[in-house]
């Protein structure tokens, strides 16, 4: 954690420094739309002085150190009609001026086009993707993966408490075949300390979930979907907040930009620390050698874990030759107690890993380079990630009472005795390049290259062949895309990508024979891809969405060479392919300026060929990663949300999904009986998936209570998933398959903000009921929690 100590210091330092400033007169207030919802990103500019500002995410503004004199202030934004006022200012006056901004409409044909949020218009898009605006949670203690957990078709499954792992699964793909960036860069790059369980939300204007078809513009390899980040991207403003809660919960946020419009220089960053000792209680079995002696409650006694991140970046926006031009610094650090591995049948005391990161950035980016038209974006980041394995403990072993039984003369670790220590590095860079020619015609263009190598030592084993071969992976991604937009009722983009891989390490050859050996290994494949994406508005409230994909996703680093833990390496993997169609609709309806209705819906189809899945067995705490050969996907999901003014809000989306193997035969090796058999599988659910499930949201928001200028928003949530198998459901006899039971969850939470939000506390239970709730492969999950959270916003 010691990489951290510098870099916050600093970004603490700049970020209140420049938050306090001499004034004398100053001009401040809030901007909302004719629905009464604030507006952030609203320029707002005093002629002919170079000052100015904008609205932060709460719609707040305000412009400091005016001499006395007549101003005349200018309001500006997209899709809004813009307003100018006249500002007579005396010495030190403090100017209260709220601005409603109204809708700038255009009749064209039969289509009526009114002034939308960021979120409305990435909804809009030919692709399918809902967007979720984070600004009416900033006072939850959410992260990122909770706010992601209720989107339709999204469900997190998650290893346990605070720190833990995780599998996200959409629409039926999971893990590594759905990619996540911020601001649009690549996450795979942010090393474990820089995780969805490790962004507060206060750190995010919006979540956009691409669902099938991934945008050119992502340049990414993913098989059936994408999650972009969108950070705060005020250019001045302050967010601070502290929670704590149960299972000894801390965490800490600070965000904040500083820029001067006159010159463009901006500073922004953010510091976030989380810790939990994740000491919730679990129902388990308690066993004396191989023998279970009990079934008790007990609490995790090895499970503690810890985080930072600080993020700075500084340089230029809004010149004439750079829209962005911004070099920064991301380091991160975590630490975490190991508890079990993949299953909770075995129980671990003294294993511990962590990593440290720090990753160097850089990004461009212009509209209109050149010649209008013309839109570039420039990243790239070198990842310099270390990490430790700790499994030392000799002749030790733990039951779920914490209790330890020695055995004398081992030298065995707990699961098997290391010391590894991985140096990653990881160097990534992306172009992105785009012409519109007119309204009607445009193309766009990326390219992404990365390379990743990983060096190896165990103390404990120094002499380990397999780590004395390199590994490395590259990867590179191509792609055009051609969009043509006949009207404003009528988008479509027609793309294609190109797809390679060069992999170096060592895996074992001829196993069981005298030539059995470990030696090096290189391999290499291009893949092409392809599809559609089209959308028609066949109403003004109406669109209709369709696309199809043909695409493929290569295995990463830690699916080929392992996590140096419970991960075993399998250097055969091949990359995974899919047939990804979707079908879409969604309606909107505003009733008399008070009432809004949106109700969606989409139907998906996926085939996939050599699906990269995780292999577990209940007996042990290892995994690994292999090839289905063919799957296939049948799903439908839904959601419904009404709003009442700003007064209550009711929503609920439902997800169904049929995920089954197709193949008809599998390829089983072993000593005796090597070769293609006849796979009993086909046609059964794929296990450890859940198929159906859903949640649902009411809340209500009072305003003035208690004194003016004040919010009290009183929300309910409800998660709800079927039961579904934990193994294979055709083995075994039905009353002895193993499965994980039907979850019901219910969260409540409380929030009240003062002086129009600048002070806030919010209090949340979750898991009311204290029910038992279980996730991937069985792992139980923290029951009734209460957490507090302190919030200040300027």
């Amino acid at each position: 954690m010691k990489i951290l100590h510098f870099t916050i210091s600093y970004i603490v330092l700049m970020l209140f420094s420049n938050g306090i400033l001499a004034q004398d007169a100053r001009v401040f207030g809030k901007v909302e739309s004719q629905s009464g919802e604030t507006i952030s990103g609203v320029t707002l500019l005093l002629k002919g002085t170079g000052m100015g500002t904008m609205t932060n995410l709460d719609g707040d503004y305000e412009i400091n150190n005016l001499k006395a004199g007549k101003y005349q202030l200018q309001v500006r934004f997209l899709g809004y009609e813009s307003r100018e006022f006249t500002l007579d200012l005396s010495e030190n006056e403090e100017r209260n001026l709220d601005v409603v901004l109204q809708d700038k409409t255009e009749e064209i044909e039969v289509v009526t086009v009114l002034g939308k949020s960021v979120a409305g218009q990435v909804r809009e898009q030919s692709y399918m993707v809902s967007a979720i605006s984070t600004k009416d949670l900033y006072n939850s203690t959410s992260d990122a993966q909770q706010v992601l957990n209720r989107v339709p078709g999204v469900r997190i499954l998650e290893e346990g408490g605070l720190g833990s792992d995780m599998n996200f699964t959409l629409n039926g793909f999971s893990g590594d075949q759905v990619k996540f960036f911020m601001d649009g860069i690549p996450m795979d790059h942010f090393g474990s300390a820089l995780g969805l369980n490790n962004i507060p939300v206060n750190s995010i204007d919006r979540i956009e979930v691409y669902k099938g078809v991934v945008p050119v513009w992502l340049g990414t390899d993913a098989l059936g979907g994408a999650v972009n980040i969108i950070t705060n991207q005020g250019a001045n403003f302050l967010d601070a907040s502290y929670s704590l809660g149960s299972f000894n919960t801390h965490r800490a946020s600070v965000n904040g930009a500083y820029t001067q419009l006159e010159s463009g220089f901006t500073f922004r960053g953010n510091i976030n620390y989380n810790y939990s000792d994740n000491d919730y209680k679990v129902w388990v079995p308690i066993r004396e050698g191989n023998n279970i002696i009990d079934t008790t409650e007990v609490e995790r006694f090895h499970d503690r874990y810890r985080s930072g991140s600080a993020k700075i970046e500084t340089g230029l926006v809004n010149k004439s030759y750079a829209d962005q031009l911004l070099v920064g610094v991301l380091a991160a650090a975590n630490d975490k107690e190991v508890q079990h591995g993949a299953t909770m049948k075995r129980v671990f005391g003294g294993i511990t890993r962590n990593s440290e990161s720090i990753v160097p950035t850089l990004k461009y980016s212009k509209e209109d380079l050149f010649t209008p038209g013309l839109d570039v974006s420039f990243y790239t980041a070198y990842n310099m990630t270390k990490s430790e394995v700790i499994d030392t403990l000799s002749g030790v072993t733990y039951n779920w009472l914490g209790e330890a039984t020695y055995i004398p003369g081992s030298t065995d670790g707990e699961l098997r005795r290391t010391f590894t220590t991985m140096d990653d590095n990881d160097f990534s860079s992306r172009l992105n390049a785009g012409f519109e020619f007119n309204e009607q015609h445009s193309v766009a263009f990326n390219y992404s290259y990365s390379h990743f190598s990983r060096d190896i030592f165990d103390a404990e084993n120094p002499d380990r062949i397999e780590n004395m071969f390199p590994k490395s992976l590259g990867k590179q991604v191509g792609g055009l895309a051609y969009k043509f937009d006949p009207n404003k009722k009528w988008s479509t983009t027609l793309f294609g990508k190109y797809y390679n891989i060069l992999a170096e390490g060592s895996k074992q050859y001829d196993f069981g024979l005298e030539t059995q050996r470990i030696d090096s290994f290189e391999a290499s494949q291009d893949n092409f891809g392809y599809g559609l994406a089209t959308s028609y508005f066949l109403l003004p409230q109406l669109q209709l969405k369709a696309s199809y994909e043909h695409t493929y996703r290569m295995p990463t680093a830690t699916e080929m060479f392992g996590d140096g833990l419970f991960t075993n390496p399998n250097p055969d993997l091949g990359p995974e392919q899919s047939n990804n169609f979707n079908f879409g609709a969604g309606y909107n309806m505003t009733i008399k300026d008070e009432h809004f209705l949106s109700v969606g819906s989409s139907f998906i189809y996926r085939n996939a060929q050599d699906l990269i899945y995780q292999v577990v067995t209940v007996a042990s705490p290892q995994t690994r990663f292999d090839n289905l050969s063919e799957t296939r996907t049948l799903g439908v999901e839904g959601n419904i949300n009404y709003e009442w003014g700003n007064f209550f809000q009711l929503g609920g989306n439902v997800t169904y999904q049929d995920i089954t193997d197709q193949a008809d035969f599998v390829y089983n090796e072993s000593y005796t009986n090597t070769g293609y058999q006849r796979n009993f599988q086909k046609g059964f659910r794929l296990p450890n998936t859940p198929y159906f499930f859903g949640n649902a949201t009411a809340g209500f928001t009072f305003k003035n209570v208690f004194s003016e200028e004040t919010l009290l928003n009183v929300l309910y949530r409800y998660n709800y998933v079927e039961e579904y198998f934990l193994s294979w459901a055709e083995l075994g006899s039905r009353d002895s398959k193993k499965i994980i039971p039907t979850q019901s969850s219910h969260d409540l939470e409380l929030s009240y903000s003062l002086n129009n939000g600048k002070y806030n506390i919010s209090f949340e239970v979750r898991n009311l009921t204290n029910a038992r709730l279980y996730d991937k492969y069985f792992l139980q999950k923290p029951g009734r929690a209460f957490y507090l959270k302190l919030r200040y916003a300027l």
